[in-house]
């Protein structure tokens, strides 16, 4: 049997493992294409063909972590991402380094996949909210403090200091979970990895308006929050002029404040208001937040003001679309936890590489295109909650 309180930093190590991976090197962005002599454009797809591997791997993890537990699937991917971490830190080409950046995805999906199942199977009731607000809590300083690390490692060091951070927090991890980790899951049993048990649990799942609804909700939204990373470096540091350190504090601040502030306020009002209202005024401030940014550059060009100001709010926006739309999906599922986490994580990082995709290859002589898909992914995840999610809510 697990003690919850060694439990927790190991569910908060896993938790937090892919999104570290991912945003770690964006200050050394515009230094690893000058390194490995290559275009920007190409370092910005090995941000996104992580989250493509992310995204896919989720889909065996979860029906593996059904048929045999957590732990082994779990402690597979964080091998497999401890190996794309050493790829990526020895690479001499940015073609090689890709590879590792996929090798990587597809190791961080075992801990995107698999943390909210172990978090399910783990925490009921009163328990389940209150280690789930320590869990945010952590989590709102740790992964935005990831880039500030980066910025660090950069200046100080240069682009590969980060793959050496994330192969020691790996291996770290890895043998926190062989010594430590305990099985959690009650409901894992072979006979859930069958192709008919698998492929009805999904169509399960799939055919739900509402899960679906959410999470193409979490698609775009994460799509656009991601977007910042690939799009963000380059301006401030290439265009604004700014150094990698700066970037990192600034998206330190900005993660940091925005998120923890947004987390309150959500906290404070949504069992009031209700998390229906707290998303469209998540959705509203977010659209606000991409027309001062592309009326910011019409009016004072591009400084670091007109860009980090509306990026503070898309952030305190954004806050308020997670924790309703995580609860709103999992809410029937929590049965098939490893299968739902798994579509779930899915549907997120899918947003992340391909909005990221589409991003990679806009202008990135200001900060227009950003404006356009922080307007274009809100208003459309608007639409798919009225439409899809509220509208079958209601005849329930």
């Amino acid at each position: 049997m697990n003690s919850k309180r060694i439990l927790f930093p190991i569910i908060l190590l896993v938790g937090c493992a892919a999104q570290i991976a991912s945003d770690i090197y964006a200050p050394s962005l515009p230094a690893i294409a000058s390194n490995l002599q290559t275009s920007i454009t190409k370092v910005q797809l090995s941000m996104v063909v992580f989250m493509f591997g992310l995204a896919v791997s989720q889909l065996i993890y979860g029906p593996i972590s059904e048929g045999f537990g957590r732990k082994i699937p779990l402690t597979g991917g964080l091998i497999i991402l401890l190996i794309g971490d050493l790829i990526s830190l020895f690479a001499p080409t940015i073609e090689v380094l890709i590879i590792g950046r996929v090798i990587q995805g597809c190791g961080a999906g075992a801990c995107a996949s698999l943390w909210r199942s172990i978090f399910r199977d783990t925490f009921e009731g009163a328990e389940l909210a209150k280690y789930g607000a320590y869990f945010s809590i952590f989590v709102t300083f740790i992964v935005p403090a990831t880039p500030a690390l980066g910025g660090y490692l950069q200046e100080y060091f240069n682009w590969r200091a980060s793959f050496i951070f994330l192969s020691i927090y790996a291996f770290t991890t890895l043998l926190m979970v062989i010594i430590l980790f305990k099985e959690t899951s009650a409901h894992h049993h072979v006979d859930r990895l069958k192709v008919r048990f698998i492929i009805d649990s999904f169509k399960h799942i799939f055919s739900s308006p509402i899960f679906m609804g959410y999470t193409v909700c979490t698609f775009l939204c994460y799509g656009a929050f991601f977007s910042w990373f690939a799009i963000g470096p380059v301006l401030l540091i290439n265009i604004v002029g700014i150094s990698p350190v700066e970037f990192g504090w600034i998206a330190l601040f900005v993660g940091g404040l925005a998120t923890a502030f947004g987390g309150w306020v959500n906290g404070r009002f949504v069992t009031t208001l209700g998390t229906a209202y707290m998303l469209r005024s998540g959705f509203v401030i977010m659209i606000i937040a991409g027309f001062l940014m592309f009326i910011g550059k019409l009016l004072f060009g591009i400084n670091l003001i007109v860009i980090v100001a509306p990026m503070i709010l898309f952030y305190f926006g954004v806050t308020f679309i997670w924790p309703s739309a995580f609860a709103g999906a999992f809410a029937p599922f929590g049965k098939m936890a490893g299968y739902a986490g798994a579509v779930y994580g899915f549907m997120q990082i899918s947003g992340a590489a391909v909005i990221g995709t589409l991003v990679s290859y806009l202008p990135h002589q200001n900060q227009i295109p950003l404006a356009f898909v922080f307007i274009g992914s809100s208003i459309l995840s608007w639409i798919v909650f009225e439409k899809v999610v509220r509208k079958k809510e209601l005849l329930l």
